[in-house]
């Protein structure tokens, strides 16, 4: 993956202000301006590419309004940093803060300078500089994005990752990865067959996945930015729902006569060990916590399919999901090993839950519509999932862990669905 040859913190002593502004939890949406960028020579559009990106990212967050450009008193392309600005302009409009860009060129690269300015203090409370390639132009946004959640949450945000999905093209289904905010979408295969159950490697490279390509479900694995494609599995057992487990191993659900259990399989394929024996019951959708020591699964063991908790090894399983439903599937761990996700049966469709491992402090997220297949972004604040809330038609969604915050990422034309969220790069 690419990356940013040269960062540096600017204005050190500016950062005084983090603790009385945290909003953690907070309901006020904080209003903000990104003009478009001071561009000191060189290559017009990263001016404008930079702040866009910005904006967007914020929007997607749920902590923000961002102010219409419509509305701004200034001038778009202003030079000068923190030095140069009437911040009067600013809080007539409403904002609370504004970030300002100033960008140089020479021999294809660039020097990019981000701050965060308090308009109603009238001072600049976080600033970073980059330096890169043109082409870094959207990284370098996403750093900025991820430092101004960091400065008023205390935690930084998911911005940069890549969400990869099972795209619908006519009869098939395909692998696709995206940018989080459901730009730069790519198709990975073209194998006319039903790429499914997509999961991302620890370091963001790799995605195994099922694919029906042969009639019998067996696992792949895909390089993401090569697209070399690696069969890991090949029989006439169904492996389905494979993910990465914390030493590059994996984990996934194999048919055993009218059972299914839980398999740990080395990276050639061979049968590591059986953390989860079908014994006639139906064992999918192994979800493992980021230490490595427990496991979220689906299975019907008690008559109908609920979520179960168990060690790693299969040790201990005891149900989980107390929700008002018989059905309940598709368990996600959140990486920060506090909360799950999953989905049940309840008001007429399917819906998005989560709780603690335990079971306690269930919380419904979404009343409309069908919403499957949910995965925790990397900073634990986020999930994404399938929806058909916003027009009938599965398309990706994502919506923070407390029920607000639910935005809309993809359109899709024939459906889009079990995405996968990677780790920040």
């Amino acid at each position: 993956m690419r990356k940013i040859i040269f960062i540096f913190l600017l204005l050190p002593s500016l950062l005084f202000a983090q603790t009385d502004i945290l909003v953690s939890g907070a309901t006020q949406l904080i209003s903000i301006s990104t003009p478009g960028g001071c561009l000191l020579g060189g290559v017009p559009g990263v001016d404008q590419e930079i702040p866009s990106t910005i904006s967007r990212n914020l929007e997607l967050s749920g902590y923000f309004r961002v102010i219409n450009p419509a509305s701004y008193i200034e001038s778009p392309g202003k030079c000068g940093g923190p030095s140069n600005i009437a911040y009067s302009d600013w809080t007539v409009i409403g904002s609370d803060y504004v970030v300002r860009t100033d960008i140089s060129q020479a021999g294809g690269r660039m020097r990019v300078q981000l701050y965060l300015l308090d308009a109603y203090k009238q001072t600049a409370v976080l600033g970073k500089e980059y330096e890169g390639a043109l082409s870094d132009a959207r990284l370098m946004a996403h750093r900025f994005s991820n430092e101004i959640l960091k400065f008023f949450t205390g935690e930084s945000g998911p911005f940069g990752s890549q969400i990869a999905f099972s795209m619908k093209i006519g009869r098939f289904k395909e692998l696709a990865v995206m940018d989080m905010d459901g730009s730069n979408i790519r198709q990975l295969t073209s194998d006319k067959g039903l790429a499914k159950s997509a999961a991302f490697s620890r370091d963001g490279r790799n995605v195994v996945y099922t694919n029906y390509k042969q009639k019998v479900p067996d696992i792949f694995s895909i390089d993401i930015v090569t697209r070399a494609i690696r069969q890991i599995t090949r029989g006439s057992e169904l492996e389905i729902g494979p993910h990465f487990l914390p030493d590059g191993s994996i984990i996934a659900s194999r048919s055993e006569g009218r059972g299914s259990s839980l398999v740990v399989y080395g990276s050639n394929g061979s049968v590591i060990r059986k953390v989860i024996a079908g014994g006639g019951t139906i064992n999918v959708s192994p979800s493992i916590s980021s230490d490595g020591t427990q496991m979220v699964f689906c299975s019907d063991q008690a008559g109908s399919p609920q979520i179960y908790l168990s060690g790693s090894d299969g040790s201990s399983p005891r149900r989980v999901s107390f929700v008002q439903s018989n059905y309940c599937t598709s368990p996600s761990f959140s990486p920060k090993g506090d909360m799950i996700a999953f989905v049940c049966r309840a008001e007429g469709g399917f819906n998005l839950f989560v709780s603690s491992p335990d079971g306690s402090n269930p919380l419904q997220l979404t009343s409309y519509g069908n919403n499957e297949d949910p995965d925790w972004s990397p900073d634990g604040r986020y999930i994404t999932f399938s929806s058909t809330a916003g027009r009938g038609v599965a398309s990706l969604a994502m919506i923070r862990k407390d029920g607000r915050a639910f935005k809309q990422l993809t359109n899709a034309r024939n459906g889009d669905s079990e995405p996968s969220w990677g780790p920040v790069p």
